[in-house]
C-alpha cells in the first residue's frame, strides 16, 4: 500500500484533528464526517478523505468558508 492510499482509523483521525473518539463517532453518525469504508466493522478513513473533508470546511479570515 502507498503512502497516498493510507487508511486511518477512527482514533487515528480524531487525534490527528485533535479531537476524541467519541466526537469522531459523533460526526460519523451524523454524516459530517470525512467519507470513510469499513473493513469488517471497522470504519477507516482513507487520507484524501480526510484531506477534502478538512478543505471543505476550513474558514478564511473574517468567517466565511472556503469555496
Amino acid at each position: 500500500m502507498t503512502n497516498d492510499n493510507f487508511l486511518f482509523t477512527e482514533a487515528e483521525f480524531a487525534d490527528f484533528v485533535g479531537k476524541s473518539v467519541s466526537w469522531a463517532r459523533l460526526l460519523r453518525r451524523q454524516q459530517r464526517a470525512p467519507g470513510h469504508i469499513k473493513v469488517g466493522r471497522t470504519p477507516m478513513y482513507p487520507r484524501e478523505a480526510i484531506a477534502e473533508w478538512m478543505n471543505a470546511n476550513s474558514v478564511r479570515p473574517g468567517g466565511k468558508p472556503s469555496a
